[in-house]
């Protein structure tokens, strides 16, 4: 997701043994003070949000600290339609999900239960949460998600693995190229393999082009060179091959010089067998703004045999939120997914968030919010209801793009 002024964390359970983490067998060269002291630091702020730790050297097994447990989903009201119901076979219907509101609102989880036949992490499986410091590991909120999926038959979508934002304080740009190469790539084996089987889809690379369609400056740019996206997607496919592999990105929803250049961009990759499963389209939009040419342009990435997806889907609306700005809002809902639903290689429609309440919108577009389907009282706002009609219009269709599983 495009960069938030701030990451909510997760609050969860301890997770379950994993039989198929393999170790990774890096060596530290931390003073053992030093990392006391951090780590004590690290589980006060964390115990305080209610997260807990998984502490793991690499190589060796992890030693569980106590958590709570998330709340169950009810059962949808008898006769009632829901998306995930109304959703066409081979597709997936999926929100991002906030770890608090899993955790601590039941009537949140009851509806992401309910509503949704996927969902995506929204900061939980970050490198930044995922390992605060080196070798010490905070699963539990990406845990909590997939258990939660697994429970409610839902399907995971993992994101994200490479990116320029959200990296660790202790990944140092002063590392010679070597050590940020290993950096890298044992982040991204240690959190495939722990998910292998368990997630269908991971966002390997995030936002890896500038406005112009250039390669964006980073940290991995600068040190790695360009190969790093390669190398990042060849490491998660050997830490899980069943896992569908997307470049995820913004701004590309219409042709412009950046969906030119991603467009090459996996191009080139496929052509070099780099296992580029799928594209992502994040979609943040904005009420007044609806995209030209989506589905023609959804449809000449899938002519390189690759899935699409929409990946983070928001329509913000500048405030306050008038009944003609929550029409036009749905609307621009409808368009994207009828889009995606005209293209048999759209193979999952995701909202970045289901609730107004819980919502990075206003902490970010200044002036602007109700971006969501249902609004802060998980009422349905017009936009939900402009899916449901959509939706079924499609009754009965059954996708056939690539990768439909």
């Amino acid at each position: 997701m495009i960069d938030q002024l701030s990451a909510r964390r997760d609050v969860s359970r301890p997770p379950p043994a994993n039989p198929v983490r393999p170790p990774i067998g890096r060596s530290r060269s931390l003073r053992l003070p030093i990392l006391l002291v951090s780590l004590m630091l690290v589980i006060a702020a964390l115990f305080a949000t209610g997260l807990v730790l998984v502490v793991k050297a690499r190589g060796g097994e992890s030693a569980e600290v106590a958590g709570s447990s998330p709340v169950a989903s009810e059962p949808a009201a008898p006769g009632r339609k829901t998306l995930r119901e109304l959703t066409p076979p081979g597709m997936r219907i999926g929100s991002a999900v906030d770890g608090r509101g899993l955790s601590l609102d039941p009537a949140y989880s009851t509806l992401l239960g309910t509503e949704f036949n996927a969902v995506t992490t929204e900061n939980a499986m970050k490198w930044r949460n995922l390992e605060p410091l080196p070798g010490v590991y905070a699963w539990p909120g990406a845990d909590q998600l997939v258990e939660f999926a697994e429970r409610h038959g839902q399907q995971v979508y993992g994101h994200t693995l490479v990116w320029h934002s959200d990296m660790p304080k202790w990944v140092s740009p002063e590392w010679p190229a070597e050590r940020i190469r290993t950096e890298l790539r044992d982040h991204v084996t240690e959190v495939v393999s722990r998910y292998r089987g368990r997630v269908w889809a991971w966002d390997v690379v995030n936002e890896v082009l500038d406005e112009d369609g250039s390669l964006r400056e980073t940290l991995w740019l600068r040190k790695l060179g360009p190969g790093y996206i390669a190398d990042a997607f060849r490491w998660a496919h050997a830490a899980d091959p069943g896992a569908r592999l997307f470049i995820n990105d913004y701004g590309i929803e219409r042709r412009t010089r950046k969906a030119d250049a991603l467009l090459t961009l996996v191009r080139d990759l496929r052509r070099d067998g780099v296992p580029v499963d799928g594209v992502g389209f994040q979609s943040h939009l904005a009420w007044d703004e609806p995209p030209r040419d989506l589905s023609r342009n959804l449809r000449r990435f899938a002519e390189l045999g690759v899935a699409v997806a929409i990946t983070e889907l928001d329509v913000r609306v500048e405030l306050p939120a008038t009944p003609e700005k929550l029409k036009r809002q749905a609307a621009v809902y409808r368009q994207v997914l009828s889009s995606c639903l005209a293209v048999p290689a759209c193979v999952s429609f995701t909202v970045w968030g289901f609730t107004d309440s819980r919502s990075w919108i206003p902490g970010y577009h200044r002036g602007y919010g109700a971006a969501c389907l249902f609004d802060a009282d998980l009422s349905p706002k017009p936009a939900y209801l402009a899916l449901v009609d959509e939706l079924s219009r499609h009754a009965g269709t059954t996708r056939a793009g690539p990768n439909p599983d």
